[in-house]
């Protein structure tokens, strides 16, 4: 039987998270922008577990956010921390303290510790399964293995909800859409998954992802299992559609705040992924819809 958690009525849930790190240093260097950014700050930006030294100490991080938040609200935590991880991009996988699949071990064991059983949003892992489809380097770190370890232990927690992370692209046709339903219906079976994540740090519109969802629940068979949508870019709805770019889309507006409410069946969250602002990185080289920025944070 797989892991999937079924559909409930679901009362208004408050996500909860830290500051991103990133933050402070950026409402020094432009002033103008402290109020935006302040007022950011309060929607439950998700907060990053990390085992990159940009993203701070992962340990402190999950203190903190355990200690900050009400017990009546939900963390909102990216977990990424997976040995090799961005092995085809590379642009996220300098300095990072998990190097082997032990590490990333007691990486996951160190955050089930510290978040016990607090009600808590997983977004589980960007782009991981995405390589896994592409059968190549992932394939050859051992993605899979490793985040069927994680899946088992973030489950022992009854209030976890866990979302695998999924490019939204992976969806658009009925092949690579049937592709990935097969590696999440394998992934269920070490745990309890509540959906996939899509349109994270991308420009979808939320609709869009609606309906890529869909397209999800078909190949995977089953209507039980859901999605939440980050909205931190999409609020220009991705206004040059034929464009590829993904590399800080200088038309890229701040969706819809996070939520569970959401007026979509199949989808459970709208959540702030990426940090609205955060730059990908210096995206030299890439189209005219592209803006140069700083090195990328996440």
């Amino acid at each position: 039987m797989l892991g999937f958690l079924s559909d409930a009525a679901r009362a208004t849930d408050t996500l909860c998270s830290l500051p991103p790190v990133t933050y402070a240093a950026a409402k020094i260097a432009y002033p103008d922008s402290a109020f935006a950014l302040d007022q950011l700050e309060s929607m439950g930006i998700a907060t990053w577990y990390s085992d990159r030294d940009v993203n701070g100490n992962a340990t402190q991080t999950a203190t903190d956010l355990v200690a900050s938040c009400p017990e009546s609200s939900r963390l909102s935590v990216v977990v990424c921390g997976l040995p090799n991880k961005d092995c085809d991009a590379g642009y996220s996988n300098g300095n990072g303290t998990v190097k082997t699949g032990a590490d990333y071990e007691e990486f996951i064991t160190n955050l089930t510790t510290l978040v016990g059983n607090r009600k808590v949003l997983y977004v589980l892992e960007p782009d991981a399964v995405g390589l896994i489809a592409n059968k190549g380097c992932a394939v050859e770190y051992g993605y899979q293995s490793n985040l069927s370890m994680a899946i088992s232990l973030l489950s022992d927690n009854p209030n976890a909800e866990i979302y695998l992370d999924v490019g939204f692209w992976t969806l658009e046709r009925s092949d690579t859409a049937d592709i990935v339903a097969q590696i999440v219906k394998e992934l269920a079976q070490a745990g309890r998954i509540k959906g996939i994540a899509l349109n994270t740090s991308n420009y979808r519109s939320t609709t869009q992802i609606a309906e890529l969802c869909a397209n999800f629940q078909t190949a995977v068979g089953s209507t039980d299992i859901h999605c939440v949508v980050d909205t931190s870019r999409n609020f220009q709805e991705f206004a040059n559609a034929s464009s590829t770019e993904w590399c800080n889309v200088r038309k890229a507006g701040i969706g819809a705040p996070p939520t569970n409410i959401t007026d979509m069946g199949n989808i459970d969250y709208l959540v702030y992924v990426k940090p609205p602002g955060d730059s990908d990185g210096t995206c030299v080289d890439q189209t005219a819809d592209a803006m140069r920025g700083t090195l990328a944070t996440k």
